[in-house]
């Protein structure tokens, strides 16, 4: 069988040139701030549950990283500016983690950046050739989950 028609082969080439263009891309964004790869996933974090109030602790348990990781690495975007620690308002124990305005600028830029990738990835193709690509995404991902359910 050839390389080019093995499912499993193809899609995984396509991950590895997908993540490859996504870092490319956010890469331009958070070095030129000075940010790490885990820096900017926690201002995700961040955004995405601004919500919410949310603590060191939730950083730790998200991502899985130690206590004085966390420590060392809001510290540091704190410095540069990118989150700031905040009194609870009925324990001043407790320090919400509140991101600046210089971090919703970057995360904002960052999903813009995304979304310019998301372009480039269906120029060309029609609407037609992105339902027929969703439709076989979905009965992939319905093939795997049986097997995962019977074999795993």
């Amino acid at each position: 069988m050839e390389r080019k028609h093995i499912v499993g082969y193809e899609i995984h080439t396509l991950d590895n040139m997908l993540g490859r263009m996504i870092s490319a891309h956010q890469s331009k964004l958070t070095e030129k701030q000075g940010l790490t790869q885990m820096q900017s996933w926690i201002i995700d974090y961040l955004y995405k549950n601004r919500d919410k109030d949310l603590f060191q602790k939730d950083i730790e348990a998200q991502f899985r990283i130690a206590r004085s990781t966390a420590t060392g690495i809001l510290k540091l975007m704190e410095k540069k500016g990118f989150l700031t620690r905040e009194p609870h308002p009925t324990d001043a124990r407790l320090k919400r983690l509140v991101l600046t305005e210089k971090g919703i600028a970057l995360q904002l830029a960052i999903m813009h950046s995304l979304e310019e990738v998301e372009h480039k990835l269906k120029d060309g193709l029609t609407q037609e050739q992105l339902d027929s690509f969703f439709e076989v995404v979905h009965l992939i991902k319905q093939n795997i989950e049986l097997n995962i359910k019977y074999n795993g």
